[in-house]
C-alpha cells in the first residue's frame, strides 16, 4: 500500500516535469498575443495622429487668414492645443508599448524558472520571443507616412489657395471713382484703386469681374497703360491685370480702372435711372463715388440721399461714400430728367435739313 504521501510525491514529481516543447508553445502564443496589442495600439496612434495633424493644418492656415482678434486667438489656441494633443498622443503610446512589454516579461517570467533555464538555455537567446516586441510592419508603416503627410498636404494645397484672398480681407481699400453720364445714356467710369497688400507672398496681379458688354482697360498711378488677360464667364468677364512691378507684403499699390459702358443709364418715359452695386473683398473698403449727369439735368431722387451735391463744369453732380466691410454691398440710385428741347428748335432744325 502506498501511503498519502507516497502519492503527493508522485504527483508532484509528474506534474513538475519541464516541457520544453510545451513552453516555447505557451511562449510563442504569449508573445502572439501581447505583440497583436502592440500593433492595436499603434493603429490607434496613427489614427490619432493623422487626425490631429490634419486638423494642426487646417487650424494654421485658418489663423493665417483670420483679420479679426476672436477669430485670431480661437484657432491660434486650436492650433496650440492639436500640437500639444500630437505630443500627448505619442508620451500615451510609449507609456503602453512599455506597459505591454513588461507585462510580456513577466508573463515569461511566469512561465519559467529554475528548472526551464536549466533545461533550455538557448530559449534565452531566442530574439524573437525573448526580444522586444515589434509593431506594425515595415510596408504598413509606410501606408500610414503616405495617408499622413497626403492628407497634410491636400489640406494645404486647398487652404493656401486661398491665403490670396484672405490677405485681400485682411488689407484695407480706398477706392475713389468717378462716373460721367452722356445724355444717350452712355457714360465712363473712372476709379483709383488703391490699398497695402497684407498677404504672406509677393503678387503680381488682380483680377476684376465685369459684364460683358463693358469695356474695361487698366493704367498704373501715372497712367502707363496695364496688360491683361480676358476670359468670359457666363454674363460676365474675368480681367486679370498684371502690375507694373511685383507688391510684397506690406507694400501699397494703385491702378487706375477705366470702363466704358454705352448703356450705363436706363429710360423709362422721361425719366433716366442710374444704379450699381458691387462688392469688394477687403477687409475694410472706404468707397466713393462721384455720378457726373448730362448738362442740364434735373435731379428726380437719390437712393440713398448723396453726402454732397454739387455743379462740375456745368453738369449737376452728387457724391456717395460709404464704409464697407469684406463682401458687403455697397449700391446707390440716381434717377433723373434730361431738359426738352423747344418745339420751334426742332422745326427750325428740321427746316435746315430739308
Amino acid at each position: 500500500m502506498m501511503s498519502e504521501s507516497n502519492h503527493l510525491e508522485k504527483a508532484l514529481a509528474e506534474n513538475g516535469t519541464f516541457d520544453p516543447a510545451k513552453a516555447k508553445e505557451l511562449k510563442q502564443k504569449l508573445v502572439g498575443r501581447f505583440t497583436a496589442g502592440v500593433r492595436k495600439v499603434e493603429r490607434y496612434l496613427w489614427v490619432y495622429m493623422c487626425l490631429c495633424c490634419w486638423l494642426l493644418v487646417f487650424t494654421l492656415f485658418q489663423f493665417m487668414q483670420s483679420v479679426t482678434t476672436k477669430a485670431l486667438l480661437t484657432y491660434g489656441l486650436l492650433t496650440l492645443i492639436f500640437f500639444e494633443t500630437t505630443i500627448l498622443i505619442k508620451l500615451w503610446y510609449w507609456i503602453l508599448n512599455n506597459k505591454i512589454t513588461v507585462m510580456k516579461e513577466i508573463k515569461q517570467l511566469q512561465l519559467g524558472g529554475p528548472a526551464a533555464e536549466e533545461a533550455d538555455v538557448s530559449e534565452r537567446q531566442n530574439k524573437r520571443l525573448e526580444g522586444p516586441l515589434r509593431g506594425l510592419s515595415r510596408w504598413e508603416r509606410t501606408v500610414w507616412y503616405i495617408v499622413l503627410i497626403g492628407g497634410g498636404a491636400a489640406i494645404g494645397a486647398v487652404k493656401g489657395g486661398d491665403l490670396h484672398w484672405s490677405s485681400a480681407r485682411g488689407a484695407s481699400l480706398n477706392a475713389n471713382g468717378t462716373v460721367t453720364l452722356e445724355a444717350d445714356g452712355s457714360g465712363t467710369a473712372v476709379a483709383e484703386m488703391s490699398f497695402v497688400y497684407q498677404g504672406l507672398h509677393s503678387i503680381s496681379s488682380f483680377n476684376y469681374y465685369a459684364p460683358k458688354e463693358t469695356k474695361v482697360h487698366f493704367a498704373d498711378s501715372r497712367g502707363k497703360e496695364l496688360p491683361c488677360t480676358v476670359s468670359p464667364q457666363g454674363d460676365h468677364v474675368h480681367y486679370q491685370g498684371q502690375l507694373n512691378r511685383t507688391a510684397y507684403p506690406g507694400q501699397r499699390f494703385t491702378y487706375v480702372r477705366t470702363s466704358e459702358n454705352p448703356r450705363f443709364a436706363t429710360r423709362e418715359g422721361d425719366v433716366w435711372t442710374y444704379s450699381t452695386d458691387y462688392t469688394y473683398g477687403y477687409g475694410t473698403n472706404e468707397l466713393a463715388e462721384t455720378v457726373v449727369l448730362p448738362e442740364g439735368a434735373e435731379i428726380v431722387s437719390t437712393t440713398p440721399w448723396p453726402v454732397e451735391t454739387f455743379t462740375l463744369a456745368d453738369r449737376p453732380a452728387v457724391r456717395f461714400e460709404a464704409t464697407r466691410g469684406a463682401n458687403e454691398l455697397f449700391a446707390y440710385t440716381v434717377r433723373y430728367r434730361l431738359p426738352t428741347e423747344p418745339s420751334g428748335g426742332q422745326n427750325q432744325r428740321q427746316g435746315g435739313q430739308d
